[in-house]
């Protein structure tokens, strides 16, 4: 008897661990599946959101590197690799160097440009 729930337990953990979530043993020891799409849903979100971050921070430091763009007047935001530009510059020239250098960066999407030109 010990045998079979110690069987049990490694092939829950073996369907655990190959993407398909046990869910639990019922009454008579019978393992309840659980559908993976949420799971999975919810990793695929999570990912997301940590390649928008990293994709955020390199545009940021492409930008930092950039001698003619003031760079700490530029907000970066990341959609699903769109990056969405806000903030001011002096010059409409520099709001198109943004734009440029932004789209040179290795898993940018698209750019949405809503920088304003604002001389100071």
């Amino acid at each position: 008897m010990k045998q079979a729930n110690l069987l049990k337990l490694v092939m829950a953990g073996a369907l655990a661990t190959t993407g398909i979530a046990a869910h639990a043993l019922d009454q008579g020891g019978i393992i309840k599946i659980a559908d993976n799409t949420s799971a999975s849903s919810v990793m695929s979100d999570t990912g997301r959101k940590i390649d928008d971050s990293a994709l955020t921070a390199k545009v940021k430091a492409e930008l930092l590197a950039k001698k003619d763009v003031p760079s700490t007047k530029v907000h970066v935001t990341t959609r699903h690799g769109v990056v969405h530009l806000t903030g001011s510059v002096p010059q409409s020239a520099q709001k198109t160097l943004v734009e440029d250098t932004v789209k040179g960066v290795d898993g940018v999407v698209d750019v949405k440009n809503d920088l304003k030109v604002s001389a100071k």
